[in-house]
């Protein structure tokens, strides 16, 4: 089973528009023997391209694998939110002319948010990374906000 399902789009936008943005002229002899249009490859890419990205930000705190490996209702709202508006963007992006202000908007809103929590500014109901025992592991970094000198005594 996806982590984004194909009604998860609704939400965010009208399937007229979805259908637009992936040329979606599916052929009658492209449909299944059982009747089931196969998934527009321009949609898997853009949805596995977000996925990336959201994993790529949240890794380092969180269990990446278990956040994605989870269906239906189990799945986390916010983290399915911002991965459709990650897709949504790079499905919009041969189109930069035509993509709306709030799709660019909402892309910013995702991308600083997940840049917030990578830093851990800010909290998120998501599961953290474990170790073998299944203690939380939490990582320390030390950091100045004045610049590295290299001062000769």
């Amino acid at each position: 089973m996806m982590f984004i399902t194909d009604d998860d789009y609704s939400v965010l936008v009208r399937k007229e528009i979805k259908d637009i943005l992936l040329e979606d002229y599916f052929k009658e002899e492209e449909t299944s023997a059982s009747g089931i249009k196969p998934r527009n490859m321009k949609l898997v890419t853009a949805e596995q391209m977000a996925i990336s990205q959201v994993k790529n930000y949240l890794s380092g705190k969180y269990n990446v694998g278990l956040i994605f490996s989870k269906t239906g209702d189990e799945r986390n709202s916010h983290i399915v939110m911002i991965t459709l508006d990650c897709a949504l963007y790079h499905l919009y992006t041969p189109f930069p002319r035509k993509m709306p202000e709030i799709r660019d908007q909402r892309y910013q809103d995702a991308i600083d948010w997940l840049k917030l929590a990578a830093k851990g500014q800010n909290t998120a109901d998501l599961p953290p990374i474990t170790d073998e025992s299944g203690n939380t592991m939490i990582g320390i970094k030390v950091t100045s906000k004045y610049p590295l000198e290299n001062n000769r005594w």
